[in-house]
């Protein structure tokens, strides 16, 4: 089974700018890829702040699978999401 971490920083700069819109965008994601792919487990998790983002400047910051993302939006992120889950995306 194909299994693929995103972690969703929920610092203070990163939340400013987002990163809670990008967790709710990508549970709808996971719904819809339940559905159509039940060996494709996406896991979602708010983390820490990881000090990456140079003190916001970068923000928000998502990590696919060990990839950061800087200033994340949505889109960028569920369409990491769908590549990985197509090359069978878990390292």
């Amino acid at each position: 089974m194909a299994k693929i971490i995103v972690e969703v920083c929920a610092g203070t700069y990163c939340t400013m700018l987002g990163s809670m819109d990008i967790i709710d965008a990508i549970a709808s994601l996971t719904e819809i890829r339940h559905e159509h792919d039940p060996e494709c487990e996406i896991e979602v998790k708010a983390i820490p702040c990881p000090g990456l983002c140079e003190q916001g400047r970068r923000a928000p910051l998502v990590i696919v699978n060990g990839t950061p993302i800087f200033q994340a939006d949505s889109e960028t992120v569920m369409a990491m999401i769908l590549d990985q889950a197509k090359c069978g995306g878990s390292r």
